[in-house]
């Protein structure tokens, strides 16, 4: 029963196995943007991040400038959401 199918009386047709097309994103960028999507992404994470992480620990902790420390890594944390949302954003297609 252990047999290679080569060896076998019973012959099987040959099936190739296709790979799917994997497509990549391209993103339609205005001529005067300085930075790619790609690094405005990470960016915006990282300091979305980081405010989140600060607004957290200024909420928990009790220190003299825990109140102001916590306005503005909120303000900071919806700005850093904002610009993660607008290069996120897919571009408006053309009418067709």
């Amino acid at each position: 029963m252990n047999t290679f199918p080569e060896n076998s009386k019973y012959s099987f047709p040959e099936v190739e196995i296709k790979k799917k097309k994997t497509k990549t994103k391209k993103f339609r960028q205005c001529k005067d943007c300085p930075l790619q999507p790609s690094t405005t992404k990470t960016v915006s994470k990282v300091g979305m991040v980081a405010t989140l992480g600060a607004s957290a620990a200024s909420g928990v902790l009790k220190f003299k400038a825990a109140k102001p420390l916590h306005i503005w890594a909120s303000v900071a944390f919806l700005g850093f959401t904002a610009l993660h949302w607008a290069v996120s954003a897919r571009p408006a297609r053309p009418a067709k």
